[in-house]
């Protein structure tokens, strides 16, 4: 009776499970989707650097307005330099700056007034002074550049 039972229970016929082929292949598929999606992954982030970047460059520019407009450099960090009276230039201090590759912003800057250079190779956040340049003829914000640090 126990015999039967425990043939009964442990069959050699018995197919529940997976074979060995059925679980590479499924490992195989799970490695291609992450080969795929890790490039994926890295140009999104490197996109989401970009434009916290232009964010932050649009805030100092905001911030340069300000100055250009009121001529107070009383903040912190901004300094306001003067040719004959006359404000040529603008720079504001510990702007976050973080690109891992130069990629002209990633097409983030297409919509600034200015023009503006993507340093790239930054792998960690870096605070940048920004020199925004004030046309004597208008008088308005016309370019930007990083400052040599």
């Amino acid at each position: 009776m126990i015999k039967k039972l425990l043939n009964k229970k442990f069959n050699r016929n018995n197919k529940k499970g997976f074979t060995l082929a059925e679980l590479l292949i499924v490992v195989a598929i799970i490695g291609v989707l992450v080969a795929v999606s890790i490039p994926i992954f890295t140009s999104q982030l490197e996109k989401s650097r970009d434009s916290a970047s232009i964010a932050n460059i649009r805030s100092a520019y905001a911030e340069a307005s300000a100055a250009l407009l009121t001529e107070d450099d009383s903040a912190a960090n901004v300094t306001i330099t003067k040719t004959n009276g006359a404000v040529t230039k603008i720079s504001v201090a510990n702007v976050a700056i973080q690109t891992a590759q130069a990629n002209s912003w990633s097409g983030n800057a297409s919509n600034l007034t200015f023009t503006i250079d993507d340093p790239g190779n930054l792998a960690t956040k870096s605070n940048k002074t920004v020199e925004f340049t004030v046309s004597a003829t208008t008088g308005q914000i016309t370019g930007a550049a990083f400052a040599n640090s």
